[in-house]
Parts: C-alpha cells; sequence; structure tokens
C-alpha cells in the first residue's frame, strides 16, 4: 500500500515528538560525556564526509560519519553528526532525523544531541559537537533502500501552537534539501543487499556505434551490470525483460539498451529537433526512451541526463543542482557531441507485434561536468539507467531510488578498471 504525502507526514509528526526531554541536571559523569562530545575542530576519518549545510544562518551540518552504508532490519549503526553553532539559537529547537524507505516508510529518530543531554541552546558559537545517533532498525522495516535526512525544529512552537517551525536550510552543501527544510544526507541499503556497484570493463576495440549489439564484448558488459527491475525492485521478465551494458576507453563512456517491448513506440519522428520532451510522449501519449542519468563526481551537482528513442531522437541536459536550473534551461545549454544508434526488432509506431529496440550510445568524456578523461580508480561515479514504456505508465530502471529520477544518491557507484 502506498501511503499518502499527507498521511505519511501526520504519522511522522506523531511520533517524532514522544522523544525524551533534554535532562535540566547532568550527574558528573554526564557532564564529562557532553564535554567529550564538544571539540574545536572537526575530526578527519576514514568514514567522516563532509556535509557544511548551514541553516537559519545560526547552525552548520560540518559532516557526517557512517562506517557503513548497509544495515539488515533487527540491527543497528551509530550515525555520527557533526554540528558546529554559528550563533546563539532562540528557540526549543531539537534535531529530527527520518530514515525513509523508498517503499514509504519512515522511522524517526527525533533527539536533542549527546543522547538528549546538550540541546541546541546551549551550544556556544564556534564550538563543534560530536551527535551519536543509533539507527535501530526494526524487523518489519522494508528491506530497500532508504536516505537519512536531518534537520531542526521548535519543539515549543508544535506543542504549544501545533506549528511546525523548522530551521531553513540556507545552504545545502554537499546535502539535498527538500521543499519542508529536510536536509539528505546519506542513502542507506536495509537488507542483505549492498548498495549497487557496476565494474565496467575498457572495450577490447571501440564498439561500432550502431545499435547492433551482437559483439561479444558487450555480452560481458550486460552481465555486469545486470538487468533492469520495476521502480518497485521486481525483476522485468519475459516479453519486458530489459538490460544495459557499459563498456569505455579513454575517448568514451559506451552505454547500451536491449529493450524488450510488444509495441515499439515513438511519436517523435524527426530526429533533427533535438531536446523533445521524448518522456511525455507527445500528443498522442504513446513513446518510449531509454534515459542515463550520470554525476562524474557523485557529490550531487553538475549531472547529466541524456536520452535515446527509438526513432534516434535524443535529449540532453546538464542540472548544476537538484533539478535546476529547469529542464527547458538545462537542455538548450547543454548539447554533446553524441554519438548513437538505435536498431527496431519489429515494425516503429505499427500494431503488429514487436520483440523490442535496441540503443547504443558513444560519450565522450570530454563532455561530461568536471572529466577530462576516464575517472580515476576508486573515485565515485554515480549513474543510473532507465527505460520508459508508453506515455511513462510503465517504467524499469537499474537501481530503484523511488519516482525521483533526478536524485542519484541511492543509484549505481560505477568504476572503471585500469
Amino acid at each position: 500500500m502506498r501511503i499518502s504525502g499527507l498521511l505519511f507526514l501526520v504519522l511522522a509528526m506523531s511520533l517524532s515528538f514522544a522523544c525524551r526531554e533534554p535532562k535540566k541536571v547532568l550527574t558528573e559523569r554526564e557532564k564529562q560525556m557532553v564535554q567529550e562530545s564538544v571539540m574545536e575542530d572537526l575530526p578527519v576519518g576514514e568514514n567522516i564526509y563532509p556535509v557544511n549545510a548551514v541553516f537559519d544562518d545560526k547552525v552548520v551540518l560540518l559532516a557526517y560519519g557512517l562506517p557503513k552504508n548497509a544495515v539488515k532490519p533487527g540491527e543497528a549503526v551509530t550515525l555520527s553528526l557533526y554540528w558546529k553553532a554559528l550563533a546563539p539559537v532562540d528557540g526549543d529547537y531539537k534535531i529530527f532525523l527520518h530514515l525513509d524507505s523508498t517503499k514509504n516508510q519512515r522511522k524517526m529518530f527525533d533527539h536533542h544531541a549527546v543522547n538528549n543531554l546538550y540541546p541546541v541552546a546551549n551550544w556556544k558559537p564556534g564550538e563543534v559537537v560530536k551527535d551519536d545517533v543509533l539507527l535501530q532498525i526494526d524487523s518489519g522495516f522494508p528491506q530497500a533502500p532508504a536516505r537519512i535526512w536531518v534537520g531542526l525544529f521548535d519543539e515549543k512552537a508544535w506543542r504549544d501552537q501545533k506549528k511546525n517551525v523548522r530551521m531553513q536550510v540556507k545552504n545545502p552543501g554537499a546535502g539535498k534539501p527538500d521543499r519542508e527544510n529536510r536536509l539528505m544526507v546519506a542513502p542507506i541499503m536495509v537488507g542483505d543487499s549492498q548498495l549497487k556497484n557496476v565494474a565496467v570493463a575498457k572495450a577490447v576495440t571501440a564498439p561500432t556505434v550502431d545499435g547492433d549489439l551482437s559483439e561479444a564484448q558487450w555480452a560481458q558488459a550486460f552481465a555486469s551490470a545486470g538487468g533492469l527491475v520495476a521502480l518497485d525492485g521486481k525483476p522485468l521478465a519475459g516479453d519486458e525483460k530489459s538490460e544495459v551494458g557499459l563498456l569505455y576507453d579513454d575517448q568514451n563512456l559506451y552505454v547500451a539498451f536491449r529493450i524488450g517491448d510488444k509495441d515499439v513506440q515513438c511519436q517523435y519522428t524527426d530526429t533533427t529537433k533535438r531536446d523533445q520532451t521524448l518522456w511525455s510522449g507527445g500528443e498522442k501519449k504513446a513513446s518510449d526512451v531509454v534515459e542515463i542519468f550520470m554525476d562524474p563526481d557523485g557529490d550531487g551537482l553538475n549531472y547529466v541526463e541524456i536520452q535515446v528513442a527509438p526513432t534516434g531522437a535524443v535529449f540532453d541536459a546538464k542540472f548544476d543542482s537538484h533539478r535546476t536550473p529547469k529542464w527547458e534551461a538545462a537542455s538548450a545549454s547543454y548539447n554533446i557531441d553524441l554519438k548513437h544508434g538505435v536498431k527496431v526488432n519489429g515494425t516503429l509506431n505499427d500494431a503488429s507485434p514487436d520483440v523490442g529496440y535496441t540503443v547504443e550510445v558513444a560519450i565522450p568524456w570530454s563532455s561530461l561536468p568536471g572529466l577530462q578523461g576516464v575517472p580515476e580508480a576508486g573515485k565515485p561515479y554515480k549513474a543510473n539507467f532507465y527505460r520508459l514504456s508508453g506515455s511513462g505508465t510503465f517504467a524499469g530502471t537499474l537501481v530503484p531510488v523511488g519516482n525521483d529520477f533526478h536524485d542519484l544518491t541511492l543509484a549505481a557507484t560505477v568504476t572503471f578498471a585500469k
């Protein structure tokens, strides 16, 4: 069952205020715990990730620490939040933390810092506060990708006036804000699976970019990336079975799709027009398309979207940050020197049964933001791949991340073998 946004919020808020209040008088041991959590500078560590998000010009989330990106239901993992006060904070602000599953379930971890011993109102400007939060995952929590969101709300305003007053995210830094002044700081996988990693082999010879995927090296590339799944994570099978493969050389990233489709449709037949709304289906509301999203350095900024339709029509756009600027401006200012080939196994825009279609794309490294060549080994490279069928009523993806295709935080991490 899909929980509506309003019900989701009401349930979340009803739970968020059941947490313990901060202690007024601390024991000597508790005072020592607070002292141990306050420091002058942000520590440096292997599992500490910079954020530098500013809330109301009063508080900065400098970084977070997370020792692993996967946890099983019934287990726990400690998230460390490193805060810095810029100015005194008026009001009874409290830290909220939401663990949101892509299957529309939320678990709350609202609290005052340092195990409810050091509320925000007591923070001194300039000091760094390490706030460890034990994320205990219920046994019934969905086994699916999830996102960790944080922020600060005025507990007194809610308690006395039922007003949900939150500090505004003035600068998200490396985080991703939403319209509710929450900041997405980290993805995490709940369940036995890890977040998906795809190892990309170097092409033996440069593929001929014509949509014919019979070259032997594509077979291994498809096996490495794996098949596409529905947005709920269920495999695409039978007539809808689809897969994606990746190869590279010193000049290009090569992406290939093999799409199963009984009725290949696309209303965008004029391939001389760049950046048409291929995903919308046009006036007849029946079009197929494949989509590529890539964030070369994995920071959520300067990412690209590329779409190719069965007719060979192309859309490409570069976004500075999440859906910003709007797609019209993002596509108008960015045109990749793209090579692509498409083959339809059947008859396009015809009532007779089809088998599907294939797409092959060569993307020059030099056309991707921040890259001049193959990414360095070990560097994070986030990517996700989709197919849309009909008017967007059916979709498949390499990694299910929810309904926002532009959110790459849970997308695959792609690495390149030298």
